[in-house]
């Protein structure tokens, strides 16, 4: 007995320091984005040092042992919770009511339908439950959009495809009429060199007052070079989108990282979703895709200019490993 709780002291103390060593060491991704990397684990390492903080005096006798090992993950928690308490602090700021002069207010779903995900008529039932006056769609390959497609267009008759790479794979349907920004950045040619893909879509509303829509879907942050260029190229294009606009889609980055933090200041663009867990709902492990919890807000919401957005949440369940994302806004106020 004796032997076995010396093994579970040891090896609790190895996981709590591994675990407080990862978060300072995200905390240090400021300097580094390798090292940012890190902070995609930070509700986990949060969770997990605060854990550790609780248990090390249960665990571990009085010595210089325990007086370590409660130091070393103090530290780590304090530097997760320089992440995570302020992200979630921002989710309970209030959000502007919506007008009551008349003025157009839009709904718009953003979802990652996952390409193993072939209920296309729950896809479909999801979306007329919500509603919304325009949907953008990531990972939606060819074979989705043969079924899927057909259920939406009597309802959203203006849309417009890109295919190519597994990101580059986007669409958006609306019920209102747009005009495209033809950037070269939307291909048809199912060429899986075009990794990433984005879509730039003008509304001019009823009353005259006019908006971007734009969609996309990023890469994972590692290889890291390949998602900072990707982002690179997005500030590009996000500089040539006059305001008002709306920034959609899987960013496959969460609010905690400072490559996100980054991207919205280089685009002067502001963050709408606030500690939105979206992603995983689904993984593969034992063999087989199984229910988990998220865990990780990937799915992001921007505005820029003159625009209110006046609710942001998760929608109902798909068969996707992602929930879809639904935000209502109206143009013509500061969104700040």
């Amino acid at each position: 007995m004796a032997a076995l709780v010396r093994i579970v002291r040891v090896l609790f103390t190895l996981a709590a320091a591994f675990g407080s060593l990862l978060a300072v060491l995200a905390f240090l991704g400021i300097a580094s984005p390798y090292l940012d990397v890190f902070n995609h684990l930070q509700l986990l390492l949060f969770g997990g040092t605060l854990l550790a903080l609780l248990l090390t005096p249960l665990l571990l006798p009085e010595g210089r042992a325990r007086a370590f090992l409660l130091a070393a993950v103090a530290t780590g928690f304090v530097a997760s919770s320089a992440a995570v308490i302020p992200e979630a602090l921002g989710s309970l700021a209030p959000r502007p009511p919506v007008p009551t002069d008349g003025r157009p207010v839009l709904k718009v779903m953003t979802h990652n339908l996952f390409g193993l995900n072939y209920d296309m008529v729950r896809v479909a039932s999801v979306i007329a439950a919500e509603a919304p006056d325009i949907v953008a769609l990531q990972e939606f390959f060819p074979e989705q959009s043969s079924e899927l497609d057909p259920l939406l267009r009597p309802i959203y008759p203006f849309s417009v495809h890109c295919s190519g790479g597994k990101r580059a794979n986007i669409a958006l349907y609306s019920k209102l009429p747009f005009e495209r920004s033809v950037d070269g950045a939307c291909s048809n040619t199912n060429d899986a060199g075009e990794r990433t893909a984005h879509i730039v879509a003008r509304f001019t509303l009823p009353d005259g007052r006019q908006v971007s829509v734009v969609t996309t879907h990023i890469d994972w942050p590692v290889p890291v070079e390949r998602q900072q260029a990707e982002l690179a190229a997005l500030t590009q294009t996000m500089a040539g989108v006059p305001g008002p606009a709306l920034l959609v889609g899987d960013f496959n980055s969460t609010p905690w990282s400072y490559t996100l933090r980054r991207f919205a200041a280089a685009t002067s663009l502001e963050r709408e979703t606030r500690s939105l867990l979206t992603y995983p709902l689904i993984f593969h492990y034992f063999g087989d895709w199984r229910p988990t919890l998220p865990f990780l807000p990937l799915d992001q919401v921007f505005s820029k200019g003159a625009l209110a957005v006046h609710e942001v949440r998760a929608g109902a369940q798909t068969g996707s490993d992602h929930l879809p994302v639904v935000v209502t806004f109206s143009v013509g106020t500061s969104g700040a």
